[in-house]
């Protein structure tokens, strides 16, 4: 079985490099334990998000914020510049109506930071997959198609 941590090695993914130069999320290293054994899930988040795929209480979402706030800003600010925002609430327009305190928007940023951050490990394995089609077995073309 090819685990997710093998399948980011392979493709070169920064997020599993040893480098010191490489940078350290502890979010991203918490999506990749969490997926190690079933790196196809992932693929998930495509279609859904943190919040129904991973951590469905406001507790564990407030309690990762409060524990891993500089992480969730690094992912966040990632996040706001892949789709072109120029601030917060402008990348938080249309996710929810209202916000009755900052628990609700932080919660809103840990799950789209969390998110935003799966889809990046998706990324990497499916750049690499698309680009050696030689690699073959379900699993890669599972993420060669995400290409």
């Amino acid at each position: 079985m090819t685990t997710l941590t093998q399948l980011l090695k392979i493709s070169g993914s920064c997020w599993v490099d040893t480098d010191w130069t490489a940078p350290k999320n502890r979010c991203i290293d918490d999506i990749i334990e969490r997926f190690d054994d079933c790196p196809e899930a992932l693929i998930d988040f495509e279609r859904s998000d943190w919040v129904n795929l991973a951590e469905c209480y406001t507790f564990d979402l407030l309690q990762r914020w409060n524990q891993q706030e500089d992480d969730i800003k690094a992912l966040w600010d990632g996040y706001v510049d892949a789709i072109g925002a120029t601030s917060t609430m402008e990348a938080l327009e249309g996710v929810c109506g209202s916000f009755e305190d900052g628990d609700d928007m932080n919660t809103a940023i840990v799950n789209l930071a969390m998110t935003w951050g799966c889809l990046e490990l998706v990324q990497d394995v499916a750049r690499y997959a698309h680009d050696h089609i030689e690699l073959g077995g379900q699993l890669w073309e599972a993420f060669r198609s995400r290409a």
